[in-house]
C-alpha cells in the first residue's frame, strides 16, 4: 500500500480501494464487502418472507439473500441518511 493510498484511507476510512493491493490475497479481495451476521429466531422469518414473496402477493420480491440484504440496506431510512452526509462531507 503505497502512502498515499494510506493517507487517503485515513482521511476518509469508508473510501474504497479501486485495484487491490499487493499483499491482499485475491480471496480476501473478492470477499471484502461480505458480511455474516446470526439472525433471532423472528427477523430469519420476517426477512425470509420478505425476500422471497411470490408473485401473487402485494409486492413482488423474489430476492434472494444477498441481494434481499442489499435492498434493505439501500431503503432504510436512517441508511440513506447517512449515504446522503457521506457525500456533503467528500
Amino acid at each position: 500500500m503505497t502512502e498515499q493510498e494510506r493517507q487517503e484511507i485515513k482521511a476518509n476510512p469508508l473510501a474504497s480501494l479501486k485495484t487491490r493491493p499487493p499483499h491482499v490475497n485475491t480471496n480476501d479481495w473478492k470477499n471484502r464487502f461480505r458480511i455474516s451476521t446470526k439472525l433471532v429466531d423472528n427477523n430469519y422469518k420476517a426477512a425470509y418472507a420478505l425476500f422471497l414473496r411470490k408473485k401473487d402477493e402485494k409486492y413482488e420480491r423474489g430476492f434472494s439473500w444477498s441481494s434481499g440484504m442489499n435492498y434493505l440496506i439501500a431503503t432504510h431510512p436512517e441508511i440513506i441518511q447517512i449515504k446522503e452526509e457521506l457525500k456533503s462531507d467528500a
